[in-house]
Order: structure tokens, then sequence, then C-alpha cells
């Protein structure tokens, strides 16, 4: 698989000499970030996946791409803080402010 890792570990198996292989997942490259740096392309899906969700409203399954990407991508410490901040309506990002402006909150989106 191209975007994914095999691990090897020793777990329940290894008593009984063998390894056992855990899937890992991880986002695939995007050349906007060719750094070793993820803070840019952490906020990014953050603030892409939020656009979504004001754009389409939440429960649109399309954002949950941008979700698992921020999710897999952004330390949990700056995922709670940044949801606090939306929250109390001081998230510092212009980008975000100039979507809200430029486009009407949608309702959410109900499950079928």
């Amino acid at each position: 698989l191209q975007n994914s890792i095999f691990m090897e570990s020793s777990g329940i198996n290894a008593e009984y000499g063998g390894t056992v292989k855990r899937f890992v997942w991880t986002p695939k490259y995007d050349p906007r970030y060719p750094a070793f740096n993820k803070g840019p392309k952490c906020t990014q899906y953050f603030i892409d996946f939020q656009k979504c969700i004001w754009k389409k409203g939440e429960g649109y399954k399309p954002c949950d791409w941008f979700r698992h990407h921020y999710e897999h991508v952004c330390p949990q410490p700056w995922i709670e803080k940044w949801s606090d901040q939306l929250d109390r309506g001081v998230f510092p990002s212009k980008q975000l402010l100039k979507w809200q402006n430029k486009y009407p909150k949608a309702p959410a989106v109900e499950e079928e």
C-alpha cells in the first residue's frame, strides 16, 4: 500500500515465536508541504475541515476526509486548543473569518 506502513511488533504471538504485523495508516504525500514540519499542514487541514462543515453543514460525509487527516497529523493538545478557541469565537485565522463572512452557515446534515 502506497500510504501505509506495516510495523512488526512482538505481541500476543511472541510466546509462540511469531510476530504480529499491525497496519498503521498515514496520510498521502501532499506536495504543498514537502518538509518535515507538519505544523502548516496540520493547521490547513483543520481550517479546511472547519470551512467544509461551515459551508456544507455538520454531518456532511466528504468533510470527514479533512477531519481524518488533521486528527492523524496534528498533536491532540493543538486540536483541543483550537476547538476551545472556536467555541469561544477567538480562533486566530483570517482565512477562516473571511470564509465565514463570505458564506452563510449551513444547517447540519441529517443522516439517513
